[in-house]
């Protein structure tokens, strides 16, 4: 009975409101008071504190925090991670992000121990909100995904589909894709037993999706229909930003009183939410709507963004939540990177050990007289291993740059199949309602659904070809070298391999991130080369350059920003191509080894020593030339001449 009652207290509290009252008080009162035994407490802590978290999350905070008090005293692990999971979504809301992305990635952790695929599918949409809101929208994207898979995954998971999509839909709405975000935000339907707030965000993200299309009627409908839903749940957060939506479409209008109206409004909202960035957006706004009407007003609200926006993005915050991030990735590749370094290890060893017993089979052989021609045979024998063991070798370290290439290119097609399998599913839904439509005579419709069909396919096409284009270039790579030197474009080569190697690194570290800045010299024209071991060249030098970068990020220095360029200019019948980076430099002592066979200043197991040596063999074979110049803690500038030879 006692059970029973706690539900229907939690059911009461839910229920949106306005305002705190005494009853409400006495509701919570009644709510801990009724829960049996201390783990009982703790869940009911953690469910008080997630539902009075768009109401007053700076009560929302205290329970939650005295739910993780108790939970760690009494040690019970999924109470604790029931209150983090809240205190995430209190820290999101407020603008705390880098704080909000630790506690989510803890409880993410824990979800998946325990095998709980519908705690999980809710991280995962937190996750992806916390990362949209930061502007990480790629990460987002996978968080959102990652979502959208494991819904799909059961039956009962069904549900959870629909949310999912809308989430979907709201980070390509804030990266300004409007096409992609109507065809997830049309594809919704929520239940009609869920929480009407979420209809309410459907709104409002259609809302802004249709104004950035430039249907500013469209728009201001949807942004005054989820009003309504947004404050009527609390929802301060998206209210704000409702409010912010309309004041902007009046001043575009040129009704001022009515913007400075809901621009208010929306301040309001914001701050008795506790809503940092929405305080930010709507004092931003009056601050450039009074500037021409009360400059002493204009100037309080510009000293109120400011205040609120250093909250948000300061660079310790900024640091943490790029830090989660790097270490939630360290701990999942950590045993698989040790285990990659122990068989890279045996393995050089081993070559090692082979290449000095076969140099020392043959000074026996050929030191041996009595047996010359058996000598002379086995030193032969001798060689071809030798030859075969270099071969070996060499191919490794091609296949090494292989894999750079194709973890990139594999990051690079799967933006077409993303687009090539939604829009098919898009137009899935379409046809099925167009014979619908054709049952019902209506042709009308019929004609506007068929332009619809005809626009996806279109698409669709389009990114196909895409993705073609993408797999005929990983098979112009992958294949072996013809030898044949041809026309090619040095610009679009070397542009194409930075930003494979890019995405390749990114493939494998998620929390890998780099600069890069290019300087092309337009003039150069195509040179004949052999394309594929130029390409091997510059995709070595880049990937060093990364290398070194993210070492010297990992040592914490103030301030870092790591950055490689890359860069082409013609000369006195050469191409000069430059790959710069910023990191720690090269050791003097060791500046004049780089290029010889199986030196490597990486640790044991992480290079072969044959990547640069391999570059200087290929740069050589054209006729032109490689130079170092590297400043230790400054940077390292490879710089490769090659004759034009048009």
């Amino acid at each position: 009975m006692r059970i029973l009652v706690t539900i229907m207290l939690l059911l009461l509290i839910a229920k949106p409101s306005c305002s705190q009252t005494p009853y409400m008080d006495s509701l919570k009162i009644q709510l801990l008071s009724n829960s049996t035994g201390d783990t009982q407490r703790v869940l009911s802590l953690a469910s008080l504190a997630g539902n009075m978290s768009y109401l007053r999350p700076d009560s929302a905070m205290l329970y939650a925090e005295e739910g993780l008090n108790l939970a760690r005293k009494i040690g019970f692990a999924k109470g604790e991670m029931h209150c983090k999971s809240s205190l995430g979504t209190i820290m999101w809301i407020v603008g705390e992000y880098s704080q909000a992305n630790e506690l989510f990635l803890q409880t993410l952790k824990f979800a998946k121990s325990i095998n709980d695929q519908a705690w999980q599918i809710r991280i995962y949409r937190s996750l992806s909100a916390n990362n949209r809101d930061q502007g990480n929208f790629e990460d987002a994207l996978k968080y959102s995904f990652g979502a959208s898979e494991l819904a799909k995954s059961g039956e009962q998971l069904r549900g959870e589909l629909a949310l999912c999509y809308l989430e979907t839909g709201s980070i390509y709405q804030e990266m300004g894709k409007s096409d992609s975000a109507l065809s997830y935000l049309q594809r919704v339907k929520l239940p009609k037993n869920i929480n009407v707030g979420y209809t309410g965000f459907k709104y409002l993200m259609m809302g802004l999706a249709y104004a950035k299309k430039g249907n500013d009627t469209l728009a201001l409908e949807y942004y005054k229909n989820c009003i309504t839903a947004l404050v009527g749940t609390n929802n301060y957060k998206d209210a704000a930003t409702a409010f912010n939506s309309i004041a902007k479409h009046y001043m575009k209008e040129g009704k001022i009183d009515s913007s400075i109206y809901y621009a208010k409004k929306g301040f309001d909202v914001a701050q008795n939410g506790s809503f940092k960035k929405g305080v930010f957006e709507t004092s931003l706004l009056l601050s450039n709507i009074y500037e021409k009407r009360d400059a002493r007003i204009a100037l309080n609200y510009f000293r109120i963004a400011t205040a609120a926006k250093d909250s948000m993005f300061n660079l310790q915050k900024t640091t943490r939540f790029l830090n989660a991030q790097f270490n939630q990735q360290m701990r999942q590749q950590e045993d698989e990177a040790n285990k990659a370094s122990y068989r890279n290890e045996i393995r050089i060893y081993a070559l090692l050990g082979a290449l000095g017993f076969f140099l020392l089979l043959a000074i026996i052989l050929y030191r041996n007289n009595r047996h010359k021609q058996k000598a002379k045979i086995e030193i032969e024998k001798a060689y071809e291993h030798l030859k075969t063991t270099q071969s070996q070798l060499i191919q490794s370290e091609k296949m090494a740059s292989l894999g750079e290439l194709t973890a990139g290119i594999a990051h690079e097609i799967q933006n077409p199949l993303n687009f090539v399998n939604n829009f098919s599913e898009v137009n899935k839904e379409l046809l099925t309602e167009m014979n619908q439509e054709i049952d019902k005579a209506n042709f009308d419709q019929v004609k506007s659904i068929a332009i619809d069909v005809i626009e996806n396919q279109q698409k669709i096409n389009d990114h196909g070809k895409r993705a073609d284009a993408i797999v005929k270039n990983m098979l112009q790579h992958s294949r072996s070298s013809s030898g044949k030197k041809e026309p090619t474009n040095i610009n679009a080569l070397a542009h194409e391999y930075l930003k494979l190697a890019y995405h390749g690194l990114r493939a494998k570290d998620n929390g890998f991130n780099a600069s890069m800045e290019t300087d092309f010299d337009r003039t150069i024209g195509n040179i004949n080369i052999i394309p594929q071991d130029i390409g091997r060249v510059i995709l070595n030098l880049i990937t060093n350059a990364f290398y070194a970068v993210t070492e010297k990020k990992k040592q914490g220095s103030d301030g870092y920003e790591p950055l490689v360029t890359v860069s082409t200019k013609k000369l006195d019948g050469k191409v000069e191509i430059k790959v710069a980076d910023n990191g720690n430099g090269i050791p003097p002592k060791v500046l004049d080894k780089i290029f010889q066979p199986f030196f490597t200043t990486k640790p044991t197991g992480q290079g072969t020593g044959l990547g640069l040596s391999l570059s200087y063999d290929i740069v050589k074979a054209h006729g032109g030339e490689i130079k170092v110049d590297s400043v230790e803690r400054k940077g390292t500038l490879f710089t490769v001449f090659i004759p034009c030879n048009y």
